[in-house]
């Protein structure tokens, strides 16, 4: 059994605009699925991971085979970096086929954080399927 089996997707399946944010916070990420893809958005922090460390969300749209890994983080860059690693490992085994995609959404940014080591090469090393931004990352999905 995987761990996404016995969870609950949050959103509707042809949603059109799908929003993950934390209570209290001003980070968020806007998904646009323009196309009513299907889609199934996961709270993994928290509700799917209980007491593990772990990124805020995970949107599959599964029409096009796409898993993105959110992040919403305030200041601490490497610490959000860890967390998407540890839940593309965990997850990995459910989504065979799927693109991974890292997205984080930050709030308070040191640029010491970003010009860090942990920063830099996971950005080279994921490239395209990576993006970062500041407190509201929209895309359409």
């Amino acid at each position: 059994m995987g761990l996404l089996d016995g969870a609950q997707s949050i959103c509707e399946l042809h949603q059109k605009i799908i929003v993950s944010r934390d209570n209290g916070s001003e980070c968020k990420h806007v998904a646009i699925n323009d196309q009513l893809k299907c889609m199934r958005q996961y709270k993994l922090d928290g509700e799917v991971f209980k007491n593990e460390k772990s990124c805020d969300f995970l949107l599959l749209n599964d029409t096009d085979k796409d898993a993105y890994f959110i992040e919403l983080k305030g200041r601490h860059i490497e610490l959000a970096i860890y967390q998407l690693q540890e839940s593309f490992n965990r997850v990995r085994p459910e989504l065979a086929g799927y693109n991974d995609l890292y997205r984080l959404v930050a709030s308070k940014v040191k640029s010491h954080g970003v010009q860090s080591s942990i920063f830099r090469k996971f950005k080279i090393k994921k490239g395209q399927q990576f993006k970062y931004w500041v407190n509201v990352l929209e895309e359409i999905v």
